[in-house]
């Protein structure tokens, strides 16, 4: 499955962190299957800090290959 990430920088290398917060939508990488939603998400990210002072800030989508069966495999589910 290709997944994309709209944003400012490019992430080569996502992490997985876990937390004990609990929470279903908090400080977390969201990716979508949808290139032209991240591209929309990127472009709006790029725009925010621009209008916050921040000059020249690009948008950028980085691309990963996920393997759901190999990370079912690797990782702890609760279905």
């Amino acid at each position: 499955m290709i997944l994309y990430h709209g944003g400012t920088v490019a992430v080569i290398e996502p992490r997985i962190i876990f937390s004990d917060l609990g929470r279903d939508f908090g400080p977390a990488f969201y990716t979508t299957a949808i290139r032209g939603q991240a591209e929309r998400w990127a472009i709006r990210r790029a725009k925010f800090a621009r209008k916050g002072g921040i000059a020249g800030m690009p948008a950028a989508v980085s691309v990963y290959e996920f393997d759901e069966a190999s990370a079912r495999r690797r990782l702890k589910w609760q279905d």
